[in-house]
C-alpha cells in the first residue's frame, strides 16, 4: 500500500480563513496514524469517514503530538471520550509526544469531562520522546528533533522513515538548522509557514523560509499552519518557488490528500 497523507487541519491556532487546527492523517501498509490532533480534528476525521467507509476514529493506531499547545493536542480528550462512549473502542491506542504529554492530557481531560476513567475497554499507552531520540513505534521508525517554539515542555519535529517513503513534519517552529536534517532525503516535508511577510520568533514565515529552500533536500515541501497572509499569497508563492534545485512547494488545505513516493502527488 502506498503511503498517503490527508490534511485534516491546515490552519493556524485561530482557524484563519475557516480552516481546521493542525492534524495530518498518515496511512501506510501498517495502518493509520495522526500527527497532531487539534480541537477540530475529530470532526474532520468523521467527515472523511463518511466518504471512506472503514476510516473512522477507531482506525487510528497512534497520534504523534508535536507540542503541548491546545491547537495541536486539544482534540485528544475528544478522541478519548468518543472512543470510550461512542465508538466503544477495544483496539489499543498509542499517544506519542514530548515529555509531560500523559500528565498534560490527563489534566486537559479532567477540565473538560471530570475524572479520568480508572480503566478503559482499550489499552491506552503513552510514549514520551526526547529531542534526538529515534524509536520504532508500531513498526514505524520515528525520529524526534527539537523545534524552535516556546511551549510547555519541548516542542518536537517528527521524521517517519517508512519502507515506501520518508515523511517529515516540522510542527510549529521558527528556523532552526535541525530542519535541514529533518527534511534530508524525504519525499514529503510538511512545514510550518504561518505568515508570508516578516519574521516571527515562534513560527516560520515565507520571507524567512524562502532563502533556505536550497538547504531542504526534500522532493515536496508542503506549507501548512497557514494564516491569512499565506492564503492570500498562495498562488504567488507556488509560482515563485519553482526554481531549479529547490523542492516543489505546495500550499496545504483541509481535505488535501497526497500519495507519497518518489514524488508526492495529489490523489484525485
Amino acid at each position: 500500500m502506498p503511503v498517503s497523507l490527508t490534511v485534516l487541519g491546515s490552519g493556524d491556532a485561530f482557524n484563519s480563513e475557516g480552516r481546521g487546527n493542525a492534524c495530518y492523517l498518515l496511512r501506510d501498509e501498517l495502518g493509520a496514524v495522526c500527527v497532531d490532533f487539534g480541537p477540530t480534528a475529530l470532526m474532520h476525521l468523521k467527515a472523511l469517514a463518511a466518504l471512506e467507509p472503514g476510516l473512522d476514529p477507531d482506525a487510528i493506531d497512534a497520534v504523534f503530538v508535536t507540542h503541548l499547545h491546545g491547537d495541536h493536542f486539544g482534540g485528544l480528550h475528544l478522541l478519548l471520550v468518543d472512543a470510550e462512549f461512542s465508538a466503544r473502542r477495544h483496539k489499543p491506542l498509542v499517544i506519542c509526544g514530548p515529555r509531560g504529554i500523559e500528565e498534560h492530557l490527563a489534566r486537559w481531560y479532567e477540565l473538560a469531562f471530570g475524572k479520568v476513567p480508572a480503566c478503559r475497554d482499550f489499552d491506552l499507552r503513552f510514549v514520551e520522546l526526547d529531542p534526538g531520540e529515534a524509536r520504532v513505534v508500531l513498526g514505524r521508525r520515528v525520529t524526534a528533533l527539537p523545534a524552535a517554539h516556546t511551549c510547555p515542555g519541548q516542542a518536537l519535529c517528527y521524521r517517519f522513515d517508512l519502507p515506501e517513503a520518508a515523511v517529515a513534519f516540522s510542527g510549529d517552529t521558527a528556523w532552526t538548522d535541525a530542519l535541514i536534517d529533518l527534511a534530508k532525503d524525504t519525499e514529503l516535508f510538511v512545514c510550518d509557514c504561518t505568515e508570508a511577510p516578516g519574521t516571527n520568533p515562534q513560527h516560520l514565515t515565507w520571507e524567512a523560509l524562502e532563502p533556505k529552500l536550497d538547504t531542504l533536500q526534500t522532493t515536496h515541501l508542503l506549507l501548512s499552519h497557514l494564516g491569512p497572509s499565506m492564503r492570500r499569497a498562495a498562488d504567488r508563492i507556488q509560482c515563485a518557488a519553482g526554481r531549479a534545485g529547490a523542492p516543489r512547494v505546495s500550499i496545504a488545505d483541509d481535505g488535501l490528500c497526497l500519495r507519497c513516493g518518489a514524488a508526492a502527488q495529489p490523489i484525485p
